[in-house]
């Protein structure tokens, strides 16, 4: 075998790999429902990133709302909105199971948020529902880690609440409200 032969395949095979790189380089796989969709029939449309969230006042709800801030619009605060978003939160723990003495070791918290989506300056609700999120602790014998399991309970269900809020405002706005 000469050396020639030896060559010849590496260099078929960094020609195969720079065309599947620049076959890879050409794909434009993006999630259905990215913020550059729009909200909206009308010909103002505006995209997801044009939805201003409204203020809240207990941590459960600034949660949820810090993680719908992220979802829709990557974080900032909307300068110029085109939407309002008004969230009304509740929060309910529940005992899961009693043991033998009469002390609930598991515990779940329920997280409901009610919202309205509008138009900035309108009247009209383009988008009112309720969504709710669960997540379950465990109680120990420690105050600290039973507080820190509520809080990260709290926390959980409140970041479903928010992805399931975010998916609705997508949907309704590809179905043009």
């Amino acid at each position: 075998m000469s050396s020639l032969d030896r060559v010849r395949p590496n260099r078929l095979r960094a020609a195969l790999f720079v065309a599947a790189a620049a076959a890879l380089a050409a794909c434009t796989v993006q999630p259905v429902y990215a913020p550059q969709y729009a909200l909206g029939t009308t010909g103002k449309s505006a995209s997801l990133t044009r939805v201003a969230i409204d203020p809240v006042n207990d941590r459960v709800a600034q949660v949820v709302r810090n993680k719908l801030m992220f979802g829709l619009n990557g974080g900032p605060t909307v300068s110029d909105p085109v939407y309002r978003l008004r969230l009304v939160t509740s929060e309910t723990e529940v005992p899961l199971g009693v043991s033998n003495i009469e002390a609930a070791p598991t515990y779940s918290i329920t997280v409901a948020v009610t919202y309205e989506l509008s138009k900035v300056g309108g009247s009209q609700i383009l988008l009112r529902s309720t969504s709710r999120g669960s997540a379950s602790y465990d109680r120990v014998n420690s105050a600290f880690a039973n507080t820190r399991a509520k809080i990260d309970a709290e926390n959980r269900a409140a970041g479903v609440v928010a992805d399931d809020i975010r998916l609705r405002i997508a949907a309704a706005a590809a179905k043009g409200f």
